[in-house]
């Protein structure tokens, strides 16, 4: 580039007719230099208002004014549009030229020239050209967000980028050359959130616009014709952000202060704090809820409503006014919230939603059906889109809270602005000062808003008011400071006061304010103002001390350091030795400050450590991710980032490496930055720097405190206390800050013994993993091999990404040379590669790897490809049929069963027109329904009227009307009677078809065909969902269901089509429920009298049908009652007697016991008759009497955790109404009721297993003393631990005590090893606070957030369900199932599945039936013990060896040579002796009581009578045995695993065959012995040939790369010796030399894949899946060798010594298809193998492919392809090499793939041979 300003341009044909110019850089390789000129339609920079300057967009982000995020999105849309642009200089460049003249920094470099391939192209995965930026995001190489941000930037200036021609392309055209699609072309233009692009946040009005929006907002600079964002100078506000030019215009700054402000003297977020300025931005807050005094408790208003605090009447509107003033708060953080984020966090039920966000909408703006804009709260009520009360009353609200908001100035304005820009007018405004539309619940008077804050409380804690109300019965002891009350608030708001140091210098300031500023405690808050409200202290006294105070502050603030996680003073930094007496002295002269000491190396070491690994950086493309983004990317293994991620956040925090942010877990968790998954664990983790409690003395320990008192695992805190030394120092979580290591000494953070095991490299301290050289190392060395962030400074770890293979050659090849003739879509007449249609856009990524990967594993042949591909092709040709919303197509109808096969083929092959299929019955039914009842027909006239106009002439009630016309626009379209036209709501509204006061409930019922937005996931729902979700009532959407079936089946909110109840079905938009309610007609309209109920068919069905139009009319007769007036329903009911205190029936209805909707509700069945005036009357004054009852039933039930409110119990149906009658009037005491044997079973539950009954002596223990009896295994009893602390308590079965988990260790119940998982079943059962919203989480909800594993929850859910039901959050109780289910707090079916028998469900054990139980059936087996009522289980005493510690010492140190048998040639443990197959259970017994004597003598003589037993067994006729792994395996064993059949076992039994006969059979020697293993490394050059071990140790493999090998040797039988083709178990080969001792201790675990792994609960011998589906290996270790066994032969059956067919292990428990399916896909976690040659991560499989056999041996030999840091390079010889394989026989893939065994290719049982059972 040459930075002229008017160099040559392409002019390129786009569609045959449009031209558009394009610099010459859209041409493949930007290497030139082009200026943007005209041309150029990007946003080019910025033009600051303030200073009139136009300036780069990176130049704005480094001054901050422009956001990063901004700011790298814009220039990320101008790369992706051709170029990024000199605005100051018109030119138009390359990244890489823009970098190096300094237009953007080198640290955008790559994220930018990731951009710009959106123009230059992308490099296709699958081999070959390269891709457009839409192509590239179908095949998933780029973020679809991010991409089609891109792409709706490029269609915004000019069209899409064809990379290959260089040229743009307009849509239509890009369309039919595969560089976009119709549907992400309509959602992009549309704006729709479907499309998936972000967006763009426009810095003047905080609005998230599309770039094109963007653009429009754009001013063009005069001399180059750039367009440049301009930046004025703005000020937040509650609802997005708001220029100074249009707050002078509505006069909240004069003219002063605006000079001020665009001269630089003054600052506009100073200005903001102004009280005269932010009561407008702002507002000065509403009633945020409502406080229990003198307790203190403080409730939502939404909580008070379902502790009966507050009865609803009174409750709604003063949430809508939350809603309308933007002050729904979260009264215990003080935390603003939307609707939406409300509901999403609990503070608001779903059921309020629609409601409150009607509401919401004063402050966002209603929807205008006459302008299709958007109007303020005060024009909607003028144009009856929102009923005038209720305007009144939020206009109330908004002008005693600040003033009345403009949503389109996103502002509260003065009321002369207000009024003079049509906000508000005189009337309005003189009826508002009048209003009384709230209600007072102490008083139950009618009041305004102003009114109501004025009786409120202020907390002096968050500064929130608060409606009081007094405890009552519920009594309580104050709980924290006094609150304020309003006329101490309105004094200390007058008074002002100057301060001289902070934020408040240099302008006065309220005495509130000041009072409510950081540095002032809660205390302190407090007791001033308490003061002052006494008269003990005058406002000139009070401000005197608020001066002081903050001036002290910001002193200490000068001199305070900023520690891990509070301040650190000066004397602490003194006492630990980090800063020295001098420094100390100069801090507190003043002469440095904090700052500056706080930069020395010395003490920043201390205070804020020297850095952890935080995040990874690929090599390749330079690209910082952080630990669980690469994890999520398949670049690091789950257990890799889980320990980086550990040692994160216990050397301090979680850190972002993209953005240099620190978070803490709960934030990271928040802020996206790691998923609820790993989200305990790092909570564990982080009590490393935050402390750990000790259960013994309730202190604050450190990391190695809790290591010595076993509250953590050693190895574990090892590994985070090895963290913290790497990087700065050992963490003192009392003091926030690190220490030296004398210091931790002196404090007991650390000791010699210690010191010396992380002295140690070679010890327990390598617990960190490198995954580039596989090596396990210690943390500081991990730290070495980090690099340093330049921009960022932070250590970051490179990791080459290997891309996987998608395609292998073959494969390529297959689809290359299969041509096919395409005969629709827009290859249509051309001979196109099967190759180009599966990377064309007629396949998503997942369905393109899914096709190739069953192909290259043979699932699938070419021919089916070819009918895949058919259809694929098939579902992109653009014939559609127009519908209730938009077109769909004819494949869509095929998939929705619409249409079948033979239809849509010849629809897609021109036989069938698309007029054609369009007017066929099921088509037309399907698209347009069937007809839907679309007025009245007057009978004696025929006169034909509409709906609404029938309920203004009062021939039909206001409800059925309703109900009528919300069926209409629920089943697509209002019908205009008249001309016939179906309109939607908004058209209908316009022109009058029905009034616009019943807009806002016919928009909602048109989200039944549009879809609703759901608040939790911010997804689009089906009606059915979100009933599901209580986001709509049940009898609504029941109603609006009914009418969809009705005419025609439920509606697809997607596609807009209506589907057949089935296919509804499929797609979860109905459950089997309710599509057989529906079907069973069932009756949810009203019939037009108003006084019954009938269904919408059985009222189509008395319709008479206009034949023309298809519509349908209810006859009325035209006589017809007259349907009462209001003013006559009013006149009837203010006669009718209400109360006893002479109030009318109409008074009554109009008090706070009724909301709106009930109000109406039962008004229009007194109007239709249905109700009589003294049924009315007796269900109003039930009402009345049952919410003043509940109001005054301030009665608590003793529980678990504290007092129970009893309304709270009888809504948990826990009691009755009548308990809660009996409560309230005293003729029953708290205690009796919670003495109930009902209401008792759910407050404590009905009992755990509480201990065990040993049998026969009847002698009671608890598990622990069962446990360390060795009468229970270890994990049994962990896991009874567990179910007690599910169940509420641990409990001492011998005191019938219960006690929390601190507790029992400090009374020595349980040990303090078992403190860290009980902790953690305790944290999965009482998830208090959610991370995500700070709400109380059932076990349930924090196992559909992820914060707590299924694996971990459901057996403790389990537990709670079988004691008594699902355990509340908040109380500790148990609930009913169907309060639980009620309450949200489980789920029904996961119920169901828990208390079902199934054994899936058996998550338990019973030690003395030896078999899989539910907990229920435990419990079932339990005795009761009289005395305590607890449930013990019994336990036989005689079931296991009691030996005590001596004799299994001794036991197990002395070694007995055995000359015979399996164990022949080997010295073997006495103890395993025992418990070998030549001594049974009786003679066992007999033995070890013998040992107990303790002499030697003794000893000898039992080892004799062991040898004994086994020679003598081993010289009795043998039966026909093989030779298996480890031992001997019958004939009858091989027959049971379909090894052999029948006939062969009845040989061998015969003796007409031998074993050698059958042995030598390929497939039974194959399952005996395997085959095909990895043996060693042969170096081609030299045909040396050495074992994995010796290449190891010569520098030829990498110490992590051989141990993988080694391990996959011992896992699949024997280590191998390739030089003396020997092969060893591990002790064999570590006496023979062939590996070194260092390794024998992994080696010897990964061979228990091959001798079994004892099951912790159960004591029996399980397999190598088993343990991993225990979880007592690593999953990512497991699967390794798990597929190094499927390799080699088939999996190992460790019972039984040999392996087994894939359907024997799958009937046997040792595989199952989640399984199946992860070994099956190869891009999955099963590459756990390391090519040195190639440097790819392969499966075993992969990588035997690339073995050769060894002539001599039989057995192979390989060859090490990379250098090992610190090691001699490979020979250069043995760099062209190939690895060697064992196993003899012919090694070529076809002839391995002949000798697998049945399905151990494809990891599937076979269906032809029994299958699985």
């Amino acid at each position: 580039m040459n930075g002229h300003t008017s160099p040559p341009l392409d002019v390129l044909a786009t569609n045959g007719t449009e031209l558009t110019t394009v610099p010459g850089t859209m041409k493949a390789m930007l290497g030139t230099s082009t200026p943007s000129g005209p041309q150029s339609k990007s946003i080019a920079g910025v033009y600051v208002e303030a200073s009139c300057q136009a300036q780069s967009l990176y130049t704005a982000m480094k001054q901050g004014l422009l956001s990063g995020e901004l700011g790298l999105a814009l220039l990320e849309a101008q790369a992706a549009t051709g170029g990024l642009v000199d605005p100051t200089q018109g030119h138009f460049l390359s990244v890489s030229e823009a970098v190096r003249q300094g237009l953007v920094g080198l640290e955008l470099k790559e994220r930018l020239l990731a951009a710009e391939r959106a123009v230059t192209g992308y490099p296709d995965p699958y081999g070959g050209g390269r891709l457009a930026l839409f192509q590239a995001i179908r095949k998933e190489v780029l973020e679809r967000a991010l991409g089609c941000s891109w792409l709706e930037a490029q269609l915004a200036t000019g069209g899409l980028v064809d990379p290959i021609r260089g040229v743009r392309v307009a849509p239509e055209l890009a369309c039919q050359q595969g560089l976009l699609d119709q549907e992400t072309w309509r959602g992009l233009a549309e704006g729709k959130p479907s499309s998936g692009a972000r967006g763009f946040l426009n810095p003047n009005t905080g609005e998230w616009l599309s770039y094109r929006r963007l653009l429009g907002k754009c001013v063009r600079d005069p001399s180059t014709g750039l367009a440049l964002l301009p930046l004025k100078t703005t000020f937040q506000t509650l609802s997005g952000a708001v220029s100074l030019a249009e707050l002078l215009e509505v006069g909240v700054l004069d003219g002063e202060t605006a000079r001020g402000l665009q001269e630089g003297k003054l600052v506009a977020s100073d200005v903001s704090r102004w009280a005269s300025v932010k009561r407008y931005l702002q507002g000065v807050g509403g009633v945020a809820g409502v406080v229990l005094l003198p307790a203190g408790h403080k409730k939502s208003f939404f909580q008070a409503i379902t502790e009966h605090l507050l009865p609803m009447g009174t409750a709604l509107p003063l949430l809508e006014a939350q809603a309308a003033t933007c002050t729904l708060v979260d009264p215990a953080t003080g935390r603003r919230l939307m609707v939406d984020e409300a509901v999403r966090s609990g503070l608001l039920g779903p059921e309020l939603h629609r409601q409150l966000l009607v509401a919401e909408q004063a402050v966002t703006g209603y929807d205008d059906p006459f302008s299709s804009g958007r109007v303020s709260l005060f024009q909607a009520m003028k144009k009856e889109l929102v009923d005038r009360p209720l305007a009144l009353r939020l206009l109330d609200a908004q002008l005693a809270t600040g003033g009345p908001v403009c949503p389109a100035r996103r502002l509260r304005l003065p009321l002369e602005a207000a009024l003079r820009l049509g906000c508000l007018d005189e009337e309005t405004w003189q009826c508002v000062s009048r209003a009384t539309g709230f209600s007072d619940p102490s008083t139950r008077g009618s009041l305004g808003y102003g009114q109501l804050m004025a009786r409120c409380v202020t907390d002096p804690e968050t500064g929130l008011a608060f409606l009081p109300l007094s405890d009552g019965a519920l009594g309580g002891e104050p709980q924290g400071p006094p609150f304020i009350d309003h006329s101490t608030r309105q004094a200390l708001s007058e008074a002002t006061a100057t301060i001289s140091v902070g934020k408040f210098q240099g302008r006065p300031a309220s005495l509130w304010e000041l009072l409510f500023s950081e540095p002032i405690s809660t205390e302190q808050r407090a007791a001033l103002a308490q003061q002052h409200q006494e008269g003990t202290i005058s406002l000139e006294e009070l401000a005197a001390v608020l001066r002081a105070t903050l001036e002290q502050a910001a002193a200490t603030a000068r001199t305070t350091f900023a520690g891990l996680r509070g301040p650190v003073t000066p004397d602490e930094l003194l006492k630990a030795g980090i800063i020295d007496q001098d420094v100390y002295e100069q801090l507190k002269r003043g002469q440095t400050t904090a700052q500056e000491v706080g930069r020395l190396d010395s003490v920043q070491r201390y205070l804020q450590g020297t850095g952890c690994i935080a995040g990874v950086l690929l090599t390749g493309s330079r690209e910082r991710l952080s630990i669980y983004e690469a994890r999520g990317k398949g670049l690091l293994r789950h257990g890799t980032a889980l320990i980086l991620l550990e040692a994160q956040v216990a050397t301090g925090f979680i850190l972002n490496p993209k953005e240099n942010k620190t978070y803490s877990v709960e934030e990271a968790l928040r802020a996206g930055l790691i998923g609820p998954d790993v989200f305990a664990k790092l909570l564990s983790a982080e009590r490393a720097v935050t402390g750990y409690k000790d259960p013994y003395t309730g202190q604050q320990i450190s990391l190695f405190q809790a290591m010595k008192k076993e509250l953590i695992v050693r190895d574990h805190g090892i590994r985070l206390l090895e963290a913290q030394i790497a990087t700065g120092g050992i963490i003192d979580p009392v003091h926030s800050h690190r220490v030296p290591v004398d210091v931790a000494y002196q404090r007991g953070y650390f000791d010699e013994e210690m010191n010396r095991v992380l002295a140690d490299p070679s010890d327990d301290t390598k617990g960190f993993f490198d995954p580039n050289t596989h090596e396990n190392l210690t943390y500081l060395q991990l730290l070495e091999r980090c690099v340093l962030d330049p921009e960022t400074g932070l250590r970051l770890l490179p990791l080459g990404r290997s891309q996987p293979e998608l395609v292998d050659g073959t494969t390529r090849r297959a689809f290359q040379s299969l041509l096919l003739s395409v005969r629709y879509g827009r290859f249509w007449g051309q001979r196109v590669s099967a190759w180009e249609l599966i990377n064309s856009e007629c396949f998503g990524e997942d369905q393109r790897r899914q096709v190739l990967r069953d192909y290259r594993q043979h699932r699938v042949s070419l021919a089916q490809v070819v009918q895949l591909l058919g259809r694929a092709v098939g579902r992109w040709v653009d014939i559609t049929l127009p519908m209730l919303r938009g077109r769909v197509t004819a494949y869509q109808l095929w998939e929705a069963q619409i249409i079948d096969q033979e239809l849509l083929d010849r629809v897609l092959e021109g036989a069938v027109s698309p007029e054609a299929l369009l007017h066929m019955d099921g088509v037309q039914r399907a698209l347009r329904g069937s007809g839907a009842v679309g007025g009245v027909l007057l009978q004696s006239s025929s006169q034909r009227l509409g709906l609404y106009q029938a309920m203004k002439q009062k021939l039909l009630g206001p409800g059925v009307v309703l109900a009528l016309l919300e069926a209409q626009a629920a089943t697509g379209a209002i019908v205009d009677h008249h001309s016939l036209e179906t309109l939607s709501v908004d058209e209908a509204v316009r022109r009058r078809l029905v009034g616009p006061e019943l807009y806002c409930r016919l928009r909602q019922a048109e989200d039944a065909v549009s879809g609703f937005r759901d608040p939790f996931s911010g997804e689009w729902v089906s009606l059915f969902q979100a009933m599901k979700k209580g986001l709509v009532p049940v009898d609504q959407a029941a109603r609006l269901l009914d009418a969809q079936v009705a005419t025609g089946g439920v509606i697809d909110p997607t596609g807009h089509l209506r589907l057949p109840m089935p296919v509804a079905t499929q797609r979860g938009y109905l459950d089997q429920e309710m599509a057989m309610a529906l079907s069973s007609s069932s009756k949810t309209f009203p019939t037009p009298d108003g006084r019954g109920h009938t269904s919408y068919a059985q009222l189509l069905d008395q319709c008479v049908r206009d034949e023309a139009s298809g519509l349908y009319f209810l006859p009325l007769p035209e006589n017809a009652a007259a349907v009462p007036t209001d003013e006559q329903v009013q006149s009837t009911l203010q006669a009718v007697p209400g109360a006893e205190d002479g109030t009318s029936l109409w008074e009554l209805l109009s008090s706070c016991c009724f909301t709106d909707e009930q109000r109406k509700s039962l008004l229009e069945d007194f109007r239709a008759g249905k109700t009589t005036v003294q049924q009315l009357q007796e269900m109003v004054q039930k009402q009345v009497r049952e919410a003043e009852l509940l109001a005054q039933a301030r009665v608590t039930v003793p529980g678990p955790r504290g007092e129970i409110p009893a309304v709270w119990l009888l809504d948990a149906s826990i009691i009755t109404q009548e308990t809660l009658v009996a409560l309230a009037q005293g003729t029953q005491s708290p205690a009796e009721v919670a003495e109930q044997p009902a209401v008792k079973a759910c407050l404590w539950g009905t009992g755990c297993v509480a201990g065990m009954l040993l049998q026969p002596s009847g002698a009671k223990v608890s598990i622990s003393q069962a446990m360390r009896d060795g009468l229970l295994p270890e994990g049994l009893g962990r896991r009874l631990l567990e179910a007690q602390v599910a169940s509420g308590s641990l409990i001492d079965p011998l005191t019938n005590r219960r006690l929390s988990v601190e507790g029992a260790i400090k009374a020595g119940l349980v040990a303090g090893a078992l403190h860290e998982q009980l902790q953690q079943a305790k944290r999965a059962v009482t998830w208090h606070n959610d991370p995500y919203s700070g709400g109380a989480l059932s076990l349930w909800q924090a196992m559909e957030k992820g914060l707590v594993p299924q694996s971990e929850g459901l057996p403790l859910l389990q537990v709670q369900l079988a004691t008594g039901g699902a355990v509340d959050p908040v109380h500790g109780v148990h609930l009913p199932e169907a309060a639980a289910c009620r309450l949200g707090l489980l789920d029904e079916q996961v119920s169901r599945v828990l208390t079902s028998t199934a054994e899936d469900s058996k998550f338990f054990f019973d030690p003395s039936a030896q078999d899989k139980v539910t907990y229920h059936q435990l419990k079932e087996r339990c005795v009761l013990d009289t005395d305590t009522g607890l449930w013990l289980l019994p336990l036989a005493q005689d079931r296991v060896l009691k030996v005590d510690e001596h004799t299994l010492v001794a036991l197990r140190a002395m070694k007995v040579p055995v000359g015979t048998g399996r164990f022949k040639g080997l010295s073997v443990s006495l103890w395993d002796l025992l418990h070998s197959e030549y001594v049974d259970i009786h003679k066992r017994r007999e033995l070890v009581v013998l040992c107990q004597s303790g002499r030697a003598t003794a000893l000898r003589h039992v080892a004799v009578a062991v040898t004994t037993l086994v020679e003598t067994s081993e010289r009795q006729p043998s039966q026909a045995s093989f030779r298996g792994l480890r031992k001997l395996v019958s004939a009858s064993d091989l027959f049971r695993s379909q090894l052999i059949d029948k006939e062969t076992l009845d040989a061998l039994n015969q003796g007409r065959r031998t074993v050698q006969e059958v042995t030598e059979r390929s497939s039974i020697r194959w399952y005996l012995e395997g085959g095909n293993f990895i043996a060693g490394v042969l170096i081609q050059g030299t045909k040396e040939k050495m074992s994995i071990y010796q290449a190891m140790w010569k520098g030829v493999l990498r110490p992590g790369t051989a141990l993988v090998l080694l391990e996959a040797q011992a896992a699949t039988g024997f280590l191998i010796d390739p030089v003396r083709n020997q092969r060893l178990s591990v002790e064999e080969a570590v006496a023979a030399g062939v590996v070194g001792g260092e390794i024998q201790e992994k080696l010897l675990s990964a061979e228990r894949a091959v001798t079994g792994y004892t099951d912790p609960y159960t004591g029996e011998q399980i397999s190598l899946f088993q343990a991993m589906k225990k979880e007592l290996i690593v999953r990512d270790h497991g699967i390794r060798l798990l597929e190094a066994q499927i390799a080699t032969g088939g999996i190992i059956d460790p019972v039984h010594s040999h392996r087994v067919p894939v359907d024997v292990a799958y009937q046997r428990g040792y595989f199952d298809e989640e399984m199946n399916r992860v070994l099956a896909d190869p891009s999955d976690d099963t590459k756990g193998f390391f090519d040195p040659n190639t440097h790819e991560n392969l499966t075993y499989l992969q990588l035997l492919e690339r073995c050769v056999l060894d002539p001599e041996t039989g057995s192979q030999s390989a060859q090490g392809g990379s250098d090992v840091p610190g090691s001699r390079p490979a020979p250069k010889a043995l760099r062209s090499g190939r690895w060697s394989q064992a196993g003899g026989g012919d090694c070529s893939p076809c002839s391995r793939q002949r000798r697998l065994p049945p399905g151990a290719g494809r990891l599937a049982p076979s269906r032809t041979s029994g299958g699985r059972p």
